[in-house]
């Protein structure tokens, strides 16, 4: 079986790793340029010092919503149970009391915390699953179009979290 928070933390390290590079690289083109006397190391270093500030605050943002699934070996555990289910095509990782969104930025949505879920409908053209909190925020966690290939995946995706929220509700008739 897939390990499913290795796989989201070695994306993860990946993408900070680019991230530390690039950050360096623009560090080291202002140092050489202000050395040089040339303004437009000034323009470098604030470049360098702004992306580093935001790759700070994505590992801060990312830790944050890891914590949601609790400590490392209950995430672990968590996340390489039997019914937790990797959808590539929506980027999302759906377990029986959990959904995490990994792109645009990772995103755990803990079950528990969500009132409802709903599918939008624009026509018969868009359809987007969405996760809705107790203060009625929509979360979108996964979107198809009529006519493209997600449309399989996304009644999968529905039906495991039709599944998750009637385990959690049994008294609701979801």
């Amino acid at each position: 079986m897939e390990k499913n928070l290795d796989r989201i933390l070695s994306e993860q390290k990946g993408k900070t790793r680019l991230s530390l590079l690039i950050c360096l690289s623009l560090l080291v083109a202002a140092i050489v340029l202000v050395s040089a006397r040339q303004v437009m190391g000034w323009v470098f270093l604030g470049m360098s010092l702004i992306m580093g500030w935001a790759m700070w605050q994505r590992l801060r943002c990312n830790r944050q919503e890891l914590d949601k699934l609790g400590d490392p070996a209950q995430a672990e555990s968590k996340m390489s149970a039997y019914d937790t289910v990797y959808y590539p095509m929506f980027s999302l990782t759906v377990g029986a009391d959990f959904a995490v969104l990994e792109k645009p930025s990772l995103q755990v949505y803990p079950f528990g915390d969500m009132e409802k879920f709903e599918v939008g409908l624009a026509g018969d053209v868009r359809k987007v699953l969405f996760l809705t909190d107790r203060e009625g925020r929509r979360h979108p966690i996964a979107e198809t179009t009529k006519d493209d290939d997600k449309q399989a995946e996304f009644d999968r995706v529905y039906e495991q979290v039709r599944k998750a929220f009637a385990a959690r509700h049994p008294e609701r008739n979801v």
